[in-house]
This record gives C-alpha cells, sequence and structure tokens, in this order.
C-alpha cells in the first residue's frame, strides 16, 4: 500500500505561483510524515528530520545518490573506521552508522545549521558509540578560513571555504588529526564542494590505509581552489588507486560526477 506522502498530487507547473505551492507541498509532504522520514539501503536504515524543504527532498531523493550510497554500504563489514568529510545533514553517515557493527563514522561538518542537523539524524538513527561528528574543515594546511554559503537553509545550499567574509571555521590536515589520536579512516567519503584536491592532500600518508574512496567531483567548483578535477584523478592514480566513474546524480543535478577510488 502507498503511503499518504507518496499518494500526493503532481505539482501544477504555473510560474506565478510555483513557489507558494512548492512550500505548501513539502510541508503538507513532512507533516504527514510526521516531520521524519525513515530512509531504507538494502539493510540500512536512517530516520531523517525534515524541518526545510532541502532535508524534505535529500530525505525523498537521497540527493540523487542512492546507487553510489549503495555501492558505499556494499564495500563495509563492519568494523572499518569511516570518514564522512562534508556530511551534511548526514545522508550517508546515518546510513553508514546503522551498517556498523563494531566500526564507527566521523562525520565533518563544519556548516553549523547542517552540523545541528548531522548530529539530530545521527541520534536517531544509530548507537552512540557508532558516530562522532566534529567541526572541523578538513584541508591541506592546519590554520583557520572562513566558510561562505549561498543558502542558510538546513540541508541545501553549496558551502565553501574562503578568505573574504563568512563563518570562521577551523581547517585541520586529516594527517594531524590521525598523528592525535583520531582512528584513521578505512574507507573515505568526500562531498566537499570543490575541495577535494585539499581534503586529499591533506591526509598524506594516511591514504596508504585507506581502501577505498568514494568521491563527488566538482569539475568547475574545484577550479576555486586552483585544481582540476583532471589533477585529482591523477593525483589518485599515483597514489596507488584504480578509479572507476560511476555516473552522476540521478536526480539530474549537473556539474558533479562521483567516483570511486580502490586499492
Amino acid at each position: 500500500m502507498k503511503s499518504l506522502a507518496s499518494r500526493l498530487p503532481s505539482l501544477p507547473a504555473r510560474p506565478d505561483d510555483r513557489s507558494l505551492v512548492e512550500s505548501a507541498y513539502w510541508r503538507l509532504g513532512a507533516f504527514l510524515l510526521g516531520g521524519k522520514r525513515t530512509v531504507r539501503v538494502g539493510d540500512a536504515t536512517a530516520r531523517f528530520g525534515l524541518s526545510t524543504r532541502a532535508e524534505y527532498l535529500r530525505a525523498k531523493s537521497l540527493g540523487g545518490e542512492r546507487p553510489v550510497i549503495e555501492a558505499l554500504l556494499g564495500e563495509l563489514d563492519g568494523t572499518e573506521t569511516v570518514w564522512d568529510v562534508g556530511a551534511c545533514v548526514g545522508t550517508y553517515a546515518c546510513l553508514v552508522a546503522d551498517t556498523l557493527s563494531t566500526g564507527s563514522v566521523i562525520a565533518f561538518e563544519p556548516e553549523p545549521t547542517n552540523r545541528s542537523r548531522l548530529r539530530s539524524n545521527l541520534e536517531r538513527s544509530a548507537p552512540r558509540e557508532r558516530w562522532a561528528v566534529s567541526p572541523v574543515a578538513l584541508s591541506d594546511r592546519n590554520g583557520t578560513a572562513t566558510l561562505r554559503s549561498d543558502s542558510t537553509e538546513a540541508g541545501g545550499g553549496h558551502h565553501y571555504l574562503s578568505a573574504g567574509d563568512g563563518y570562521p571555521v577551523e581547517t585541520r590536515r586529516g594527517a594531524s588529526l590521525v598523528e592525535e589520536g583520531l582512528a584513521a579512516p578505512d574507507v573515505l567519503e568526500i562531498d566537499v564542494q570543490g575541495a577535494e584536491g585539499q581534503v586529499l592532500s591533506g591526509l598524506g600518508d594516511v591514504l596508504r590505509g585507506v581502501r577505498a574512496i568514494y568521491l563527488e567531483v566538482h569539475p568547475e567548483k574545484c577550479r576555486r581552489y586552483g585544481t582540476t578535477a583532471e589533477d585529482i584523478e591523477r593525483f589518485l592514480r599515483e597514489t596507488g588507486y584504480s578509479l572507476e566513474r560511476m555516473g552522476t546524480p540521478t536526480t539530474g543535478r549537473s556539474g558533479v560526477y562521483f567516483l570511486r577510488a580502490r586499492r
């Protein structure tokens, strides 16, 4: 039997009142779901809050990334340490945490609103010993930066590091965190809106112990950081990984593709 939310009518295409209709549509959907949505991928289950339209759409479609999430979960035997870099509201982290038996996921999210939602979603989805949340922005240097955003809505928008105005954040090299005692990752998931090269470079020798990386590559956005998609792929191959392109988001989101790197 179809859920009440799945029986909502299609949206009309009238441009003059579309935004109002869309707002009413997602709010009704969220209400019918009790303000939360349970998501299942394979044997993994997560429960996401629906406080904004972006959160509602993300929980409904998983950002068009279900095939990538399925592949990542299939990578795990339950004992791994997984770093989710740029975790947003926990689309990956919550499902990974539910999959793990003795391992843990460390979710890095410097944007404060998303980080609050991330923690709430993890609390709903998995035992506390299976996850940790960090406000650090992983990069290629230890220091500070500002995080800029084109949206303050939880679960949405484009956040990126900048030397200009924005929210102040701490930047850390992954290698430095491991030297200080943080558990090194066995598997990485990275979605950092163009800063992919900086995150990978900052991991240094830690990458020797990482058997698989699931990476969202932003060919245009990474130019902001002085790198290219070709540079990122070349770096991974030179570090000993075999690469597999996993396509683009099923939602039609442009300017991004998914890459799996394996040893």
